[in-house]
C-alpha cells in the first residue's frame, strides 16, 4: 500500500483504495500525508510545489471590500440579536423584566400600545387598564401614562443601537477608505448598550 498525491487535482490516492491514480501523482510518506491532513484541520489548503509534491498554504485574504463587507454583515447581525434579546426595564412596583423589541413581532405592538396610551391619556383616562406582557409572559397592567413612558423607552432603546450599528458601520467604511484592514478588522459590537 503506498499513498499519492496528485498536483492536478490536490488530492491523496491510496493503492489498496483507488484503482485508477492521476498519470502527475508522486508517492508520499504516510507523515506527509497526516502533517498535510493536520495543516487542513488549523484552516490551511492543500497546494503543490514544483515538484508535484504537497505543500500547506494559507488561505487567501479576503480583499478589503470583503472583509468590510464582511464586518458590516457582523454588525447587523449583533444589531438584530440586541433587539431580539429585548430591552431590561422596571415595571410599576419595582418588577424587572424584559420588554420584548423585536422588529417582526413586537415594534408594532409597541407602536399599538404607545398610540393607545396617547389616545387614553388625551382622553383624560388615568386608569391602570392597559396590558403588557413582558418576556417572562408576566401580564402587567399600566397606566397610560405608565405605558407611554415604556414605549418612550422602548424608541429610544432602539433609536441607541440604531444609532451604535450606524456608527460602527460608519467606522468600517472609513477604515475602507484608508484602506485599513486592521482598523477594519477592530470595529466590533460590544455587548452592553
Amino acid at each position: 500500500m503506498a499513498l499519492f498525491f496528485s498536483a492536478s487535482v490536490l488530492s491523496f490516492f491510496d493503492s489498496a483504495i483507488h484503482r485508477e491514480i492521476p498519470e502527475d501523482a508522486v508517492e508520499v510518506s504516510h507523515d506527509e500525508h497526516q502533517a498535510m491532513l493536520e495543516g487542513q484541520t488549523s484552516g490551511q489548503r492543500w497546494a503543490a510545489d514544483d515538484t508535484g509534491h504537497p505543500m500547506l498554504v494559507d488561505p487567501p485574504q479576503p480583499t478589503l471590500a470583503e472583509l468590510a463587507n464582511r464586518q458590516r454583515a457582523t454588525i447587523e447581525s449583533a444589531l438584530a440579536a440586541a433587539l431580539r434579546a429585548g430591552m431590561p426595564y422596571t415595571l410599576p412596583g419595582g418588577s424587572e423584566d424584559v420588554i420584548q423589541t423585536r422588529p417582526e413581532e413586537d415594534e408594532a405592538n409597541l407602536l399599538g400600545l404607545a398610540i393607545e396610551a396617547r389616545d387614553r391619556r388625551a382622553a383624560g383616562d388615568t386608569d391602570a387598564s392597559m396590558a403588557l406582557r413582558a418576556q417572562s409572559n408576566t401580564v402587567y397592567s399600566l397606566t397610560p401614562a405608565q405605558m407611554i413612558s415604556l414605549t418612550d423607552a422602548a424608541k429610544a432603546f432602539k433609536q441607541r443601537l440604531l444609532a451604535k450599528s450606524w456608527e460602527l458601520k460608519d467606522a468600517v467604511s472609513a477604515a475602507e477608505a484608508a484602506g485599513d484592514r486592521e482598523a477594519i478588522e477592530a470595529v466590533v459590537w460590544e455587548a452592553a448598550t
